[in-house]
């Protein structure tokens, strides 16, 4: 009865929000032709005997001979990009002739997560240990002791937790701040522990069938494995009663001294003492949850807390042991009601994602694979070429704002004041900054075990988060043991925090870029992304920073009020399409953002290319529409479709190029053509 009285409250709500549009407006929208483009994304969407002009469905006639020779699941350029940065980085961590500690450091780590055999020789008792020293924890003294002892607590389990990549910039302080988060939940949310849905439930048997499971390999009963979950449950719905979801952020920035005092008489100098962090002076600390961490922390409740101790052990510690604990993990976390989407990926592809992504990728080690990969496998010559088109970017765009009409003159100004102070950053991050020789742990030979080498790049990451928020704050810096900035991820990257554009090592290659590849394929690949990123600087989100980062709005109301106008009209021609049979229409203020980000790449690449003498457009838009190729199964259509913030790939490549006239010219497109759309009812806002 809920369900359907909350059905009915959304239903009158979209009733009333397409009532206050003007209905003229929104009819004038909705053009059948639109309708016949084929989801080209999809496999078997085009078949060979289909006769289709570029001037009625531009993605699916430029890709239908790929789509018609692929057959099977790809993911187009990032599919392609990815394999080859997974060639050199399965170099970069075995290749013995790569000198340097960092190289030896990175090599010693990947035999240890690749060695199956050994691991699956250590099984899982590599984890005993830690849980038979939790289980011992008989004071609040006893305790303490284990929260402040990284090497008997590696994970870092403790009353606040510091993340890997907690040296939070504090523009309160213009410095540094470390992070103290609240501790992790096993199930989905706070909410989770007071009401109690489907998710929910789904998740605590989850929980409990992942218990039962690691902690029956170490000996103990179903039983106890079931009271060990119910009494963590039972503790973390103390710590979700104090989630504090709604905390000021000016609240939660305080000094060494305030952030002493909001813990009351929990002893938390040892803590950050014990971790390293005894000489900083700004914290990022909620003093709702702080309060309240001597009665939820207490010795009263130590039989739950070792219990929350014993699950969250287990948890971390799932994918660090052998391949039986890895595999029947995955199976256990597998959806009820979902079944594995074919993404196209071989198993060797999967034993890549697990050990690039997660091994590596996702810890410390990450700033050792993105230096041993830069300086081994990445062609310094192609960063001339990045920056000076980055910046000729740049300069269009200084221009392409100067001539905006609905840009007052303050608007113009700032705007043009903050594309001057975008640095840019391409490939190389600050390797200096980060020394792998003092990562310590043993091989197998010398008695070591991967789960140790784990533990020790986590106490790694800890000691460099100690020393970066040591240092003065400098906007510039990028940190090569940040997993979210590295360089070796398949993409590019706009901070409004810090005005800059950050083009990652991992995007180069082709067909997104290549040094012999066409100034056109290139303009049409790396540099609308390039365009596309740089566009998000002045976004809805990217319009609230100004020239150093600093959260201040960038335009004056009467322009943010003319921008938000034009990228609703984006939302409102999404909203008019529905890709394939019974999807029903886009939620277009999903996608927005994205797919004006998408024109605003087009444009700007447009506009260089029309000062370059005989630019071959034909090629360009081609290589543009090469560039979003993809093919996939229905299912992941259907999750791209409603949950993914970028428009679907054949939509990035049809809804962008018609909005400009050098496609109209180049392919001759009239009215009555699918790709037509009349110039009053084009979107792009830039």
């Amino acid at each position: 009865m809920r369900n359907r009285l909350t059905a009915l409250l959304l239903a009158l709500v979209m009733i009333a929000a397409l009532a206050a549009c003007n209905p003229e407006e929104l009819a004038s929208k909705i053009d059948p032709s639109k309708r016949s483009w084929v989801d080209s994304d999809l496999i078997g969407a085009i078949k060979a005997e289909d006769e289709i002009r570029p001037q009625d469905d531009f993605a699916a006639a430029v890709n239908k001979d790929w789509k018609l020779e692929q057959g099977e699941a790809h993911a187009g350029l990032f599919d392609d990009v990815s394999r080859a940065v997974i060639a050199k980085k399965k170099k970069a961590a075995t290749d013995e002739a790569i000198p340097g500690e960092t190289a030896k450091v990175l090599r010693a780590y990947y035999k240890l997560a690749s060695d199956w055999e050994t691991r699956n020789r250590d099984g899982v008792e590599p984890l005993r240990p830690y849980l038979d020293d939790i289980a011992s924890l008989g004071s609040g003294e006893e305790l303490m002791a284990f929260f402040t002892d990284l090497d008997r607590n590696p994970l870092g389990l403790a009353p606040v937790c510091v993340e890997q990549g907690s040296a939070a910039y504090s523009e309160k302080n213009d410095a540094y701040g470390l992070a103290l988060s609240e501790p992790s939940f096993s199930l989905n949310t706070a909410d989770s522990y007071y009401a109690l849905d489907a998710g929910s439930l789904e998740a605590y048997e989850k929980l409990v069938s992942i218990a039962e499971y690691l902690l029956g390999r170490l000996g103990r009963s179903e039983d106890e494995a079931r009271q060990i979950v119910a009494d963590c449950i039972a503790f973390e719905k103390k710590l979700a009663a104090v989630n504090n979801v709604f905390a000021d952020p000016d609240d939660i920035v305080c000094s060494r001294e305030e952030a002493l005092s909001r813990a009351g008489g929990f002893p938390l100098d040892r803590l950050l003492d014990a971790w390293g962090f005894g000489e900083n002076d700004v914290f990022f600390l909620d003093p709702d949850y702080a309060g309240r961490i001597p009665s939820i922390w207490s010795e009263g409740n130590l039989e739950q807390i070792r219990a929350y101790l014993t699950v969250h052990y287990l948890l971390g510690c799932e994918n660090y042991l052998d391949r039986e604990a890895c595999d029947t993990v995955k199976e256990l976390r597998q959806d009820w009601l979902h079944f594995p989407v074919d993404t196209g990926e071989t198993e060797e592809m999967l034993e890549d994602a697990l050990m690039f992504d997660g091994y590596i990728g996702s810890t410390a080690m990450v700033g050792a694979m993105n230096r041993v990969y830069v300086e081994n496998f990445f062609d310094d010559a192609v960063i001339a070429e990045l920056r000076d088109t980055t910046q000729q970017i740049i300069d269009a765009y200084k221009e392409i704002f100067s001539a905006e009409t609905w840009l007052s003159d303050e608007g113009k100004q700032k705007s043009i004041e903050k594309l001057d102070a975008i640095s840019i950053h391409i490939a190389y991050q600050d390797f200096d900054s980060v020394d792998y020789g003092k990562l310590r742990f043993k091989s197998h030979e010398e008695g070591g075990n991967f789960l140790e080498a784990y533990f020790a790049s986590r106490r790694f990451a800890l000691d460099h988060t100690a020393w970066l928020t040591k240092q003065p704050y400098d906007a510039a810096y990028w940190d090569p043991v940040n997993p979210i900035l590295s360089t070796t991820i398949t993409n590019a990257m706009y901070r409004p925090d810090t005005n800059g554009i950050y083009i990652f090592a991992g995007i180069c290659e082709a067909p997104a870029y290549a040094p012999e590849l066409s100034r056109e394929e290139k303009l049409a690949g790396i540099f609308t992304i390039i365009g596309h990123e740089i566009t998000h600087g002045f976004d809805k989100t990217g319009s609230q920073y100004d020239k150093e980062g600093k959260k201040n709005s960038l335009l004056p109301y009467e322009d943010q009020k003319a921008f938000n106008d034009l990228n609703d009209n984006v939302a409102l021609y999404y909203s008019t399409l529905s890709p394939y049979p019974a999807s029903g229409l886009y939620k277009g203020a999903q996608v927005n953002a994205e797919a004006t980000a998408d024109m605003g790449g087009l444009k700007v690449t447009l506009y260089l290319a029309s000062k370059i003498p005989g630019f071959d457009y034909d090629r360009y838009f081609r290589s543009f529409a090469r560039v979003w190729r993809t093919n996939v199964p229905l299912e992941t259509e259907k999750q791209y479709f409603t949950g993914d913030v970028h428009p679907l790939s054949f939509y990035r490549v049809n809804v962008g190029v018609q909005q400009f006239d050098e496609f109209y010219d180049t392919y001759g497109v009239q009215e009555g053509d699918g790709m037509y759309l009349a110039p009053d009812k084009r979107i792009k806002v830039w």
